[in-house]
C-alpha cells in the first residue's frame, strides 16, 4: 500500500463546508485516485497478469469474491486499495513470472492480512470525530508517526506472507530481491522501510524456509512480523 499523501489538508482545501469522518475522507481520497487511471486494454501482458492473479488465488485463504482485479494502464506497479481491490499497472505483465508472483503476492497479502482496515483504525483513533483543522492539527504530529510505524510494519508482513504464498508457486529468492532492486529506496520512506531492510528480512525468510523444508515441513503463509536489524 502506498502512501495516502496529504489527505487530512487535501479534504479539508477542498470542502472547507463539509464535515466528514476520517474513514470517508480516506475512502474518497482512494477512490478519486482510481478515477484517474484508465483501464488496460485486452492484450497478452494483461492476461499475464491475470493467469499470475489467478495462480495466487487458488493458493489464499482470500475468498474469490473478497478481490476484484483490475489492470490498468501504467508501469510496473501494484497497489491494495480500500480492503478489496488490487490495482495492477500492465507492465506487470512484462516482468518474469517468479517476480510478478511475488509483486501480486505482497499485494494480495496486504489484503488478507487486513491492512487497510488496521490502518483506518489507526486514523480514527487519533481523529474519532469530523475532519476539521481544529480536530486535526493538534493530533497531526503523534497520527503521522503511529500511521508510519503501522505502514513499516505492514510492509514486513506482506513481504513475508506473500513469499510464503508465491515460494510453492516457483518464486525464489532472486525474484525478490530483483523486484526490490528495481526501484530501490536507499532511505525509509513513510510508508516503506528502505530496500536493504526489506532485503535482510527476505534472506532471513528463505533461510527460515529451507530450514523448515529441510525437516519436512512447510512453510505456511502466516503473518510473520520480523524487521531485520538496523
Amino acid at each position: 500500500m502506498r502512501k495516502l499523501g496529504a489527505i487530512l489538508g487535501l479534504w479539508v482545501a477542498m470542502s472547507p463546508a463539509c464535515a466528514d469522518d476520517i474513514v470517508s475522507v480516506l475512502e474518497r481520497s482512494q477512490r478519486l485516485r482510481l478515477e484517474q487511471r484508465v483501464a488496460a486494454p485486452d492484450s497478452e501482458r494483461s492476461r499475464r497478469v491475470r493467469v499470475t492473479f489467478d495462480r495466487l488465488m487458488t493458493r489464499s485463504r482470500l475468498s474469490p469474491h473478497a478481490v476484484e482485479l483490475r489492470v490498468m494502464q501504467g508501469g510496473v506497479q501494484a497497489e491494495a486499495m480500500l480492503g478489496r481491490l488490487l490495482v495492477v499497472g500492465d507492465a506487470v505483465g512484462d516482468l518474469p513470472e517468479g517476480e510478478r508472483l511475488v509483486l501480486l503476492a505482497h499485494e494480495l497479502s496486504h489484503l488478507s492480512l487486513e491492512h487497510w482496515q488496521a490502518l483506518c483504525a489507526v486514523y480514527r483513533k487519533h481523529v474519532p470525530g469530523d475532519v476539521r483543522p481544529d480536530t486535526t492539527d493538534p493530533v497531526a504530529g503523534a497520527l503521522s508517526h503511529d500511521a508510519n510505524a503501522l505502514s513499516h510494519r505492514h510492509e514486513y508482513e506482506a513481504d513475508a506472507h506473500g513469499f510464503a504464498l508465491a515460494r510453492p508457486l516457483g518464486a525464489t529468492l532472486d525474484d525478490a530481491l530483483s523486484l526490490l532492486m528495481r526501484q530501490p529506496m536507499l532511505g525509509d520512506s513513510p510508508t516503506h522501510p528502505a530496500t536493504r531492510r526489506r532485503i535482510a528480512q527476505f534472506r532471513m525468510l528463505q533461510a527460515r524456509a529451507e530450514a523448515i523444508e529441510a525437516q519436512g515441513g512447510a512453510l505456511r503463509t502466516g503473518g510473520v512480523n520480523v524487521a531485520p536489524p538496523r
